[in-house]
């Protein structure tokens, strides 16, 4: 019988929802509309993902390594950041494919 609520099922999908969550966070609050062609200040939300992406890059590359106790590897944080990246690259495809641009 599958343990659906086991870690190694439950946390990779927890780090795909948060990266694709900070994708959609940070273009839904942008200044003007997606699909508007003179929205001001389109880099805005693509500055937005790649600091997400950073502090993610950052997080699980040093902090975790060092402060959880069932990660001391840099293998287990390459294998979350790499779900992060997931999540983050379905939701730009998914805005992409709505609106042709991001």
């Amino acid at each position: 019988m599958v343990d659906w609520l086991s870690p190694a099922i439950i946390l990779p999908e927890d780090h795909a929802v948060i990266g694709a969550l900070a994708v959609a966070v940070a273009y839904a609050l942008a200044p003007g509309r997606l699909g508007d062609l003179t929205r001001e200040h389109p880099r805005v939300p693509r500055g937005a993902v790649a600091a997400f992406a950073l502090v993610v890059l950052f997080k699980e590359l040093l902090w975790d390594p060092a402060n959880e106790v069932d990660q001391p590897f840099l293998s287990a944080g390459v294998t979350d950041l790499s779900w992060y990246f997931v999540g983050m690259g379905a939701m730009l495809g998914a805005l992409w494919a709505r609106f042709r641009r991001l």
